[in-house]
């Protein structure tokens, strides 16, 4: 059993180099400058405008770094805090192939990667993402070939996935971050290649001041209160409490080089380790698993004698998750993912003209590792509880449970590789114009992506008694009891697209005494699709007087998802071969490729309309708002499909697919500078709460594997699913009725600081798995089993955060921290779990550190 270290050292050890490296690393006291220190926990602030104020957009929304804090949890996921803004939902990491599962286990807090966002109804790859305002998004995050998350996994891992895509390239921890700029509605023509929303990181730029930042912090599953939430609260199968630590360390140091230059350096490691149980059949205890994510920067920012201002930024990150298998003998596989991100930025005004250019070069690399290359379906106990695993001497089934039991052996993921590269080149120009401002620019794009598995992968899917007890000499997979009858082959291969892309915008923005006006258009050119596809953007805000606000937002946003399809044109499906007797011949059916890419598509496209009304309250002084947005998705891609001359389907993409969201919001901010109460500094308060409607087309581009004759299909309503079909009807599902309160305090002239946040899930009627098998009819595949889902009522969650910081040292410009959050304060369940993952997380703490100087 590891040993682990006293939480006091691990929070206290850290000031220690922090405090000393103040002063003789630096040498010279920092000179005083106007800028804030970032470590000081400030209360909320009114992110947008009041009703009076001329603001064209409705749809921009910041989180600041309290809010961060505050609803990044234990994890310190900022895309987590992101979602706790209205409109803005995490992917439903809950659903295990639609059905909800609350469960969590050592394999869930590996996962390092940000959490996956929904904005405005659209798809978790739908979105704009940047940091400082250059565009970090993965062009090739998508991933037709669906797979069940290795947290939630317990048959084999997905057959043609490649696990570690993401939709963004880089990783950006908590401490680097100064606020998030999220677009949900009403967005600008200078952004375009999305149908959700638009997140832009705001990092620190090199200022001229010499500075420098260490962070330290640390939560485990010592800090956190597991219960038990199956339905009938037992534990038949023995899974053990979720063991596990996450530690985080970041250092950022800033120094002037000269008078005009300026050079900031910024590194972060946030690692897990955890350990788990074996399922019950196999011999041994536990597996152990890890995983880290590097992030470093480098921004140099130089200023010219004529005003123009350079700057180059460098961005890295490095994730690295190696997982063993808890279900399957002897199976481990290692994701790695490299991205690298070069920008090279020139800004200058030439008379009238502002202009802006920047170059940026993007590599984005996910490789998959498997210590085996396949998998073996071995049969432990039959049907009739014949045991069979007499010749396994790694599995014994035993008494804990009866029926079919299998003893799966290796896994067939196998090697894989998903390479990303892209050029870019965009120039802007803006001059005041008819008593307003004129904006407009253009950008060229060539992207390189390529996709491959480096060998075969076989997987012996289905095995049969073998009564004869004979097997054919070297056959590794015949015993005497059993033997395989379905062999499928994976074959290797490598696919590459090229693909170039024009993007052009123009707009106007002007305001009058009561009207505010921001009318523009954009062209995107892509030769992938071969379309030229030009997006109206409209945004009219009307003011009557000083204290309301009238808003209108007409929109269309194309989509940027195509590559990620043509990428995987033409994927090999499998080879399928069965023999009928433990020494007879394998014969074979070649099932084709996968198709994505077809002549004559459109781009998919979202048209948006927005109301929206802002007010001032005179008697409390916040702001209300309310929003109205209406969203329908046309030119969707979806699935089809032909039938040949041989009677054969084939299928194919379209443009069938639809989708459908509503939003009403509404919202207040209020923000006390001064109170009356004595060392209270300020008081921000902010409430929230919304209704959504989501509804997308049944019809999915996603390909069901049917190759290993194990097709799993879902009857719901009447409908026949499967499980992709499924996850994609509800796998971007909004939450009908959320709500959130957030109120932040500062202390003793910012010495202590204390935020507490509600995120709110009223009841909602969702769907879950009965656990009964019926057959029924799919257009597709036949009469096959399926499973029964139906719906249900889930009761009103509210999870209550506490963040907190207190400033323990001061000298001069060095000072050092404490920090404590603290998620899920009431130590409430979500929902229920499942038997394979029986324990749900309650109350977990984090604590920290943090040294400025």
């Amino acid at each position: 059993m590891r040993k682990k270290p006293g939480l006091f050292l691990l929070l206290t050890c850290p000031l220690v180099p922090g405090l000393l490296l103040g002063g003789p690393v630096l040498g010279q006291a920092v000179p005083e400058t106007e800028s804030s220190d970032t470590a000081t926990l400030a209360p909320i602030v009114v992110r947008r405008h009041k009703a009076g104020e001329t603001e064209t957009s409705e749809g921009a929304q910041e989180v600041e770094k309290g809010e961060i804090a505050l609803f990044g949890g234990v994890s310190g996921d900022v895309n987590a805090a992101i979602a706790a803004l209205p409109g803005v939902q995490d992917e439903t990491s809950r659903t295990v192939d639609g059905a909800f599962d609350y469960g969590t286990n050592s394999d869930t807090k590996l996962n390092l990667q940000p959490s996956r966002l929904s904005i405005s109804g659209g798809s978790v790859n739908e979105n704009l993402f940047m940091m400082n305002g250059v565009s970090i998004s993965s062009t090739v995050a998508a991933e037709p070939f669906a797979a069940t998350p290795l947290d939630k996994a317990d048959g084999s891992t997905g057959i043609n996935t490649i696990y570690g895509l993401h939709p963004q390239s880089q990783y950006i921890p908590e401490a680097f971050i100064e606020k998030v700029e999220v677009q949900t509605s009403d967005i600008s023509a200078q952004y375009g290649g999305f149908q959700g929303g638009v997140v832009n990181y705001r990092l620190r730029e090199p200022s001229g001041e010499k500075r420098g930042l260490y962070t330290f912090g640390y939560t485990s599953d010592a800090l956190t209160h597991y219960s038990n939430g199956t339905p009938e609260g037992g534990n038949p199968l023995g899974r053990s409490k979720p063991e596990w630590t996450r530690r985080e360390i970041g250092f950022e140091y800033e120094t002037p080089l000269s008078d005009r230059t300026a050079l900031l350096f910024s590194v972060s490691r946030n690692a897990a380790w955890g350990r788990k149980q074996l399922d019950y059949q196999y011999l041994g205890d536990d597996v152990d698993s890890d995983s880290t994510s590097d992030f470093a920067r480098l921004a140099l920012r130089h200023q010219a004698d004529d005003g123009g201002v350079f700057s180059l930024s460098a961005a890295a990150t490095d994730y690295d998750q190696d997982w063993a298998s808890n279900y399957a003998w002897g199976y481990t596989l290692a994701t790695r993912t490299r991205a690298r991100n070069l920008t090279a930025q020139y800004e200058n005004s030439f008379g009238l003209w502002d202009m802006s250019s920047s170059l940026t070069y993007a590599t984005n690399d996910v490789e998959n590792d498997s210590n085996v290359d396949y998998f073996a379906n071995w049969i432990g106990r039959y049907y009739d509880n014949t045991t069979l695993d007499g010749a396994l001497d790694w599995c014994n089934v035993g008494a804990l449970t009866t029926g079919y039991v299998s003893c799966m052996e290796g896994g067939f993921t196998g090697d894989k590789r998903l390479d990303d590269d892209t050029l870019r080149a965009d120039l802007k120009f803006s001059r005041a114009l008819a008593g307003g401002e004129l904006r407009f620019g253009a950008a060229v794009q060539k992207t390189r992506a390529s996709r491959s598995r480096l060998k075969d992968t076989t997987a012996y899917a289905a095995f049969n008694r073998n009564f004869s007890g004979v097997c054919a000499p070297g056959d590794a997979f015949c015993n005497a009891d059993q033997y395989a009858w379905i062999k499928v082959i994976y074959p290797a291969y490598a696919t590459t697209v090229e693909a170039h892309k024009l993007e052009a915008f123009a707009e106007w923005e002007k305001s009058w005494d009561r009207v505010d006006l921001r009318a523009g258009l954009r062209l995107d050119r892509n030769d992938v699709l071969d379309n030229t596809d030009i997006a109206p953007r409209l945004s009219l805000a009307f003011r009557p007087n000083e204290t309301l606000r009238f808003d209108l937002g007409l929109n269309r946003y194309y989509s940027d998802d195509y590559l990620a399809y043509a990428i995987h044109d033409n994927t090999p499906i499998a080879i399928n071969q069965m023999r009928f007797s433990p020494t007879g011949d394998w014969t074979y059916y070649d099932f084709g490729h996968y198709r994505y890419t077809q002549q004559g598509l459109d781009t998919p496209y979202t048209d948006e309309i927005k109301l929206g009304m802002t007010a001032d309250d005179p008697w409390s002084e916040g702001v209300w708002r309310l929003t109205l947005l209406d969203r329908h998705g046309r030119d969707q891609f979806a699935q089809a499909a032909r039938t040949g001359a041989d009677g054969s389907d084939t299928n194919y993409l379209t443009n069938d697919g639809t989708s459908r969201y509503r939003e009403a919001r509404l919202e207040y901010d209020r923000v006390w500078d001064r109170t009356r109460l004595r060392n209270l500094d300020s008081v921000g308060l902010r409430v929230s709460g919304v209704f959504a409607d989501n509804k997308t087309s049944a019809s999915s581009y996603y390909d069901t594997d049917d190759a290993l004759n194990e097709l799993d299909l879902i009857w719901y309503r009447g409908t026949s699913y499967s499980r992709a079909e499924f996850s994609e009807l509800t796998g971007n599902y909004d939450i009908p009725v959320r709500a959130q309160v957030e109120l932040q305090t500062s202390w003793k002239d910012g010495q202590y600081g204390l935020g507490i946040g509600a995120d709110i899930n009223f009841a909602y009627d969702g769907v879950r798995d009965t656990d009964v098998d019926e057959t029924h009819t799919n257009p597709t595949y036949g009469d096959r089993p399926h499973s029964l889902f139906e719906d249900y009522r889930f009761k009103t969650y509210a999870q209550i955060n506490l963040s907190a910081q207190a400033r323990i040292f001061t000298d001069g410009d060095r000072e050092a921290y404490l920090k404590l959050k603290i998620a899920n304060l009431l130590d409430d369940s979500a929902g229920p779990s499942t038997l394979q993952n029986p324990w749900v997380e309650g109350r977990s703490v984090w604590l920290g550190t943090q040294v400025t100087w």
